[in-house]
């Protein structure tokens, strides 16, 4: 038993990071631990250029592991946008342990993995009590952590009351925070930098909010759209947006403009009325008078 710490201590250990600069690298801006298979992580681009997903890895430490599971990732984060993975877990007709995923995290999820549950190579079955890294290169370059590497707190990290953060919660990264975390905690303040949503709140996953975008850029020119409710059972969408908009237009999976809306007043918000599209997935997209293109995923339907 003794080794066996020593060796947890000495993995731990072996997690070395390079002095990072604010809005220069990747973090994980948003935490899901719902219920059923409801799990997904937000990484968050905060620099003025796409980053390549290839040299990336996230997963989880199980249990106060000192070793982690982890799983390579694939594909671009563009300029201030997010990258929403999701388990693997898709068939309408599952139950049990096949149980899908809500229909608003299929909405937004740019990648779905670690479809089969084998105890062993389970990196993104974290339940609350796993420690979550994001990591880049050879899998020691820790880039952010939620949780602490070598500490099992039962059920959930907790705040100074008790309360759980970290299971059966939606966690989103501050505004103000502006890089990951890079080196283990001595402890992990949960509250210190994120915010705490109900269990099975989905709204905020596919869009984020960072001071990061405002660096070096005029206040007036930071761009952001906020779009709900999504998924739209009724098929009616309010979006609102920090700059005016010129134009609404909302496409098929296939890229078939279905719907579009043009503005001849100066307008920054709008309720579409879109019954009259099929039950699906769309894309929305909005052009805003600055010739800034916004675009976000929405579920029309049950």
């Amino acid at each position: 038993m003794k080794k066996l710490v020593l060796l947890s201590l000495a993995v731990i250990a072996s997690f070395y990071t390079q002095a990072q600069q604010d809005c220069s690298e990747l973090f994980i801006s948003e935490y899901v631990v719902g219920s059923g298979n409801n799990r997904a992580l937000e990484l968050y681009n905060p620099t003025q250029n796409a980053i390549d997903l290839s040299t990336y890895r996230v997963g989880r430490f199980r249990d106060g592991a000192g070793t982690p599971m982890l799983l390579s990732l694939s594909g671009t984060i563009p300029s201030l946008g997010t990258y929403v993975i999701a388990i693997d877990k898709r068939d309408p007709n599952g139950t049990g342990f096949e149980e899908p995923v809500d229909a608003a995290i299929l909405a937004v999820a740019d990648t779905f993995v670690n479809p089969v549950y084998v105890q062993a190579e389970s990196p993104f079955y974290f339940n609350g009590d796993d420690a979550v890294p994001l990591i880049k290169g050879d899998g020691t370059n820790l880039v952010d952590l939620v949780g602490k590497i070598g500490e099992d707190p039962g059920t959930a990290w907790s705040d100074a009351n008790g309360t759980w953060w970290t299971t059966d919660k939606t966690l989103v990264r501050k505004a103000s925070v502006k890089q990951g975390v890079t080196t283990n905690p001595a402890t992990f303040m949960v509250e210190a930098e994120w915010d705490s949503l109900s269990e099975d709140t989905f709204t905020e996953l596919g869009w984020h909010t960072c001071d990061c975008a405002s660096v070096g850029v005029n206040e007036n020119e930071v761009n952001k759209m906020n779009m709900f409710p999504n998924p739209s059972i009724e098929k009616q969408l309010m979006i609102s947006t920090s700059q005016n908009m010129e134009s609404i237009q909302v496409f098929n999976i296939i890229g078939q403009e279905r719907d579009r809306v043009n503005f001849t007043q100066a307008t920054d918000r709008h309720k579409l009325q879109l019954e009259h599209l099929q039950t699906g997935m769309y894309i929305v997209r909005v052009t805003l008078v600055n010739g800034v293109v916004i675009s976000r995923k929405v579920m029309l339907g049950k």
